[in-house]
């Protein structure tokens, strides 16, 4: 009987250290794009996306045209988490601070609930799935 109790046992501790295991590739992975964009290095940050995710083109754009005109920093949490197996759901609380490199440019401050969905691809977690897009829009051109 006292195997069997260690057995359950080790099986949920193994569970639960898996699961921390997935928690902590998450936020390594949104941590290493928050920096990419603090950075200004758009290829760094587009990494953490699935190449085949719809939409990857626009958001890749609108990053490379963020982080040209402007100087980004860039705050993530994460607020709520779920997931089994290779497939994962995070909701971030997402703070960017956008300044404008032009002289005399404005400061913007963006912050948004942003839903991820993310897969497994090849031992390595990626965004499959981001909404909204809006956050990493490009600064508005002055009137």
């Amino acid at each position: 009987m006292p195997a069997i109790v260690r057995s359950a046992l080790f099986a949920c501790l193994l569970a639960v250290a898996l699961g921390a295991d997935t928690h902590d590739d998450i936020i390594e992975l949104v941590t290493s794009m928050a920096a990419a964009l603090t950075e200004a290095n758009p290829a760094q940050f587009m990494d953490g996306f699935d190449k085949s995710m719809p939409g990857y083109g626009t958001l890749q754009s609108k990053v490379a045209a963020l982080v040209t005109q402007a100087e980004v920093s860039s705050h993530v949490e994460p607020l709520i988490e779920s997931g089994n197996g290779d497939t994962y759901a995070v909701d971030l609380d997402w703070f960017l601070q956008v300044r404008s490199l032009s002289q005399d440019g404005p400061i913007v401050r963006r912050r948004e609930v942003v839903h991820c969905d993310l897969r497994k691809i090849k031992k390595r977690w990626k965004i499959v799935s981001i909404k909204p897009l809006g956050l990493f829009d490009p600064m508005n051109p002055a009137p």
